[in-house]
């Protein structure tokens, strides 16, 4: 009799290399597809990653015909490839979607009000009587209410948003109308303060080194306490509208900022003094860039306050009234449209050169910082924190502030020469992790896009000149602190008609070539 209940011996089933095989091919489409849809690579770019992967499927195909399905070689080389090629389609929408929310964040355009009270040691030294008391811990007020019997210098007229909102946040906390005592202008409000007219004063804080440039006031800081503050947040509007394209026609921006960190200056605004000025025209379809740096105490007029001679000013008060503002007055005195910015402050600088593992620049001469740091002259090796220093650092350079712009210059270029290099790529990741929430813009990402994609596509060895004017130094009644005499820098006439010239050449796709700027001569209008 047949014994029918023998035990069936079941074979094991695994995935064959050829199966592998279709799963990297479906991962290969799939990494083509966004590779070529990414807006960066120029279109060679995608047919050179075509035929590279055209390559590598024939030959891991003909692999899996000459060898068996159950090949362990054969399996490892496609799932490695599979592998690669999915961490890749991943990555590259990543990385785009980064840069892309680095350009086209939605920010608020931040201001910080303080309400400023003289020290207890002013008081008494200058005898003042009647000093208001409130409730504070070490000088900073514990409870708002606490002021509500005190009155408050303004200047609502050179002023208006920033003091209509701070009275209106105290009306809010008094529940009760506020004493004020309204002044035209902050220089005005400061001397009411000296003055002991006024308890306490409402400015904001991008107008204090405006007040500190005045000699009357040069020790206001020491002078004065911040007592509270308010943020005002308010949505950024522009009458100036960025490029939205970089590549069809040349472009210039204006790259401005601070020489504070973010903790010292309460973050970037579009409003506030701009202590670096550079001016930076390309042109890519000649592939020439010029860098025009100007003094920040630049004597020229400010569209704010009209035409004339009354309307003449710092160049780093036009920010004062708007990023807006800075790029008309600027780009009316070089006869140059100045359709783009990028602000920034030094905390910006650091972070990119962090990121970078520091820059390398060539020190024209030895000089020693404020905080007792040796700058060798020669090649030099900057880490964040002494960089921060080489730029911020004027009164220790034989040439003070104009020295300081030729440094600022210098750190640019290195930072752009590091950008390029093998390591800067290495390390692009970090630097755009660095700088997020670090600059403002009006450029676009597409825009942006745009000219990377020109680059990549051909190889564009840049023509760099770089330019900073000089000038005379002299005393002046500004337009942004009336009745105060100011220190101001004249700048040689045929200097500035020189880099006007540069920038036409640059405009007009001629080849321009470094030169020395010519020995200055001011020519007063």
């Amino acid at each position: 009799m047949t014994n029918n209940n023998r035990p069936v011996t079941r074979k094991k089933r695994s995935i064959s290399a050829r199966f592998l095989w279709l799963v990297s091919l479906l991962a290969g489409i799939a990494f083509l597809i966004t590779f070529w849809l990414t807006p960066v690579f120029p279109l060679k770019w995608s047919l050179i990653v075509l035929g590279v992967l055209a390559v590598l499927f024939g030959l891991t195909f003909l692999l899996c015909i000459k060898t068996s399905p159950k090949n362990i070689f054969t399996k490892c080389v496609n799932i490695l490839l599979t592998v690669v090629l999915v961490i890749g389609t991943v990555l590259i929408p990543y990385e785009v979607d980064k840069v892309t929310s680095l350009f086209n964040q939605v920010t608020g355009n931040q201001t910080i009000i303080n309400i400023y009270f003289m020290t207890d040691s002013y008081a008494k030294t200058n005898a003042f009587t009647d000093v208001y008391q409130y409730d504070n811990d070490n000088g900073k007020c514990k409870d708002l209410s606490s002021l509500k019997d005190a009155s408050f210098i303004t200047a609502s007229e050179q002023d208006s948003a920033n003091t209509t909102y701070a009275l209106s946040e105290l009306k809010t906390a008094f529940s009760s109308n506020i004493k004020t005592v309204d002044k035209s202008s902050y220089i005005d409000a400061v001397a009411a303060l000296y003055s002991n007219d006024g308890n306490f004063l409402i400015m904001p804080a991008i107008y204090q080194a405006t007040i500190e440039d005045s000699a009357t006031y040069q020790n206001f800081a020491n002078d004065t306490e911040v007592v509270y503050s308010f943020t005002r947040t308010s949505e950024v509007t522009h009458t100036v509208k960025g490029d939205s394209t970089l590549t069809k026609k040349p472009f210039t921006i204006f790259f401005g900022g601070n020489d504070q960190t973010s903790e010292e200056s309460g973050g970037l605004s579009l409003e506030g003094r701009t202590d670096v000025c550079m001016v930076v025209t390309v042109n890519s379809s000649s592939h020439q860039i010029a860098i025009v740096n100007m003094p920040r105490d630049s004597y020229i007029p400010n569209p704010y306050y009209g035409s004339g001679d009354s309307s003449y000013d710092k160049l780093t008060h036009l920010g004062l009234k708007g990023i807006d503002n800075t790029l008309k007055g600027l780009g009316n005195y070089l006869d140059e449209t100045i359709n783009n910015y990028v602000i920034v402050n030094f905390t910006t600088f650091e972070h990119i050169i962090e990121a970078l593992g520091g820059v390398t620049v060539d020190n024209p001469y030895e000089f020693t910082a404020l905080d007792d740091e040796y700058f060798p002259a020669g090649v030099i090796n900057l880490t964040p924190d002494s960089a921060l220093m080489y730029v911020r650092e004027r009164e220790g350079l034989p040439d003070g502030d104009f020295g300081r712009n030729m440094h600022q210059q210098m750190v640019m270029s290195a930072i752009i020469d590091k950008i390029t290099s093998p390591s800067g790529i290495v390390n692009f990741n970090s630097m755009l992790d660095s700088i997020k929430g670090e600059f403002l813009t009006n450029l676009s990402s597409n825009a942006i896009y745009g000219l990377v994609n020109k680059q990549l596509d051909e190889g564009i060895s840049w023509n760099v000149v770089k330019y900073h004017v000089i000038g005379e130094t002299g005393m002046e009644v500004c337009a942004s602190a009336p009745g105060e005499q100011l220190s101001v820098v004249y700048p040689y006439t045929n200097q500035i008609e020189y880099v006007k010239s540069v920038i036409d050449q640059v405009d007009s796709g001629e080849i321009v070539e470094q030169q020395e700027l010519p020995d200055g001569t001011y020519t007063k209008n």
